[in-house]
């Protein structure tokens, strides 16, 4: 008879609590970061927690480096909805270019949906690195590994330089995107729609500078 490993209620349902709070607190950070009456330096784990309707020892057991996992977990959440719309486009499509493509649309519908909430992350990118706790999936090893199957058929490519160029290319944008300032001459072209415009052409601009480099 085959030994099955016997399941845990408990703790089943305490991952099930956990995972339910963590989301409604994601959400609410998300919600109040987007807020425009509200202003960021004030955003703290305990405003987080009220909206949310958790207890604040709730909160810092989720964020307990504060406002840093809190950034962190901003970026956890858009990574996973990231993932899944690969995972069911994947199923689907099977052209290395329609994938490299639809990896960059969807990274850049994620942060446009995030808004300012994205933002304030973006800024604060170095220390949600450098604690470690976030971010273990780098979508430039996904980028890479799709630039690679892209290469099979694309002899001419060099997968590693295009990815480079790809990865250069949406933080450019992405930058500029940060910037925006409705009330600016300058930063206000820097919209969403630009975003979202911009990076899709990334792709076919790393394609043509490799091309003429040959």
């Amino acid at each position: 008879m085959r030994n099955e490993k016997k399941i845990d209620g408990r703790s089943v349902r305490q991952k099930i609590i956990y995972d339910e709070a963590q989301t409604k607190l994601v959400k609410s950070a998300i919600d109040i970061l987007n807020d425009p009456k509200v202003e960021n330096k004030s955003v703290n784990v305990s405003l987080i927690a009220k909206k949310a309707g958790t207890s604040v020892a709730t909160a810092y057991n989720h964020f307990p480096n504060n406002m840093v996992d809190v950034y962190g977990a901003i970026f956890d959440s858009a990574i996973a909805r990231v993932e899944i719309g690969l995972t069911k486009y994947f199923e689907i499509e099977k052209s290395p270019r329609l994938k490299i493509e639809k990896f960059v649309e969807l990274q850049a519908k994620e942060i446009i949906n995030l808004g300012d909430s994205a933002r304030f992350a973006f800024f604060n990118i170095n220390e949600i690195l450098s604690s470690g706790n976030w971010l273990k999936n780098e979508p430039f090893d996904v980028l890479l590994n799709l630039c690679n199957e892209y290469q099979i058929k694309n002899k001419e490519i060099d997968p590693k330089k295009m990815a480079l160029k790809m990865i250069k290319g949406f933080n450019g944008c992405l930058f500029m995107w940060m910037r925006f300032n409705k009330d600016s001459d300058f930063w206000s072209t820097f919209n969403d729609q630009w975003f979202l415009n911009e990076s899709s052409k990334i792709f076919s601009e790393a394609v043509s500078l490799q091309n003429k480099s040959q």
